[in-house]
């Protein structure tokens, strides 16, 4: 997500435009951003195509390590035609993904410095890994229905050992990983989200000294409220403020 002037915004979101427009309200006016969609359609969640129209956009049809890879390299291809950018905000998937790019930095190139500066995430689900030795295995917790096509088909196409284990997926817990993201973030979520303890895994991912928090009467959403809508805009604003200092 991208946001301009002091703190560019480089957005990451995984619905229809009418989605991004309610994003746009929780930036300072005088940020520059960019709103980059997933590219793989999908159904819409339910009731969601009884507020927003389609087409419903999504980075990833599956968490394996292999599309979280493919999904990471999409990203950073955009940001590095179009960037630099100053941070990075998303919602849902789209803060799932912007974590685990983080979060990868910090294991794989700590000594350099991270790709943004800032990060927002917003009802965020959690972070999965790109490769196969990081995180923890949770191939065998999760549904068939949200397997990658090939794990559940009867002629799997696997050619070899490697290639069965991209389909794998990997969560980067707090607790299987010392990394953590070395810069400001701010955590928005409801206190009635399905995903709350997943927003707060990924919050566990991050430097605590460098991390606000705030927690809304909502669910799995973005309030629209004047007075809550206020107070993610402040937090996000406070958070680009410390953000200036990181570079």
């Amino acid at each position: 997500m991208q946001t301009g002037a002091a703190c560019p915004f480089f957005s990451q979101l995984h619905e229809a435009d009418t989605v991004a427009e309610g994003f746009r309200n929780l930036l300072p006016e005088h940020f520059s951003y960019e709103f980059l969609e997933g590219e793989k359609e999908v159904s819409p969640a339910p009731g969601v195509d009884k507020v927003f129209p389609g087409p419903y956009l999504s980075y990833l049809t599956d968490y394996s390590v292999g599309s979280i890879e493919e999904q990471h390299q999409y990203i950073m291809d955009v940001v590095a035609e179009e960037g630099p950018f100053d941070g990075i905000m998303g919602f849902s998937q789209g803060a799932s993904l912007a974590a685990s790019i983080l979060l990868h930095h910090q294991i794989e190139k700590p000594w350099l410095p991270p790709p943004f500066r800032v990060a927002i995430f917003l009802c965020a689900t959690y972070a999965h890994s790109r490769t196969v030795v990081d995180g923890e295995d949770v191939t065998h917790k999760v549904p068939t229905s949200e397997l990658p096509s090939r794990r559940t088909s009867t002629d799997s196409g696997y050619s070899s050992e490697e290639d069965s284990a991209k389909d794998s997926i990997r969560v980067l817990y707090a607790n299987s990983t010392k990394a953590r993201i070395q810069i400001p973030t701010a955590h928005l979520y409801g206190e009635n989200d399905e995903y709350l303890h997943e927003s707060l895994e990924v919050l566990d991912l991050c430097d605590p000294r460098l991390a606000l928090e705030f927690k809304h009467r909502g669910g799995h959403e973005v309030p629209m409220d004047t007075v809550t809508n206020k107070k993610i805009h402040d937090i996000i604003a406070t958070t680009c403020e410390r953000g200036e200092t990181f570079s």
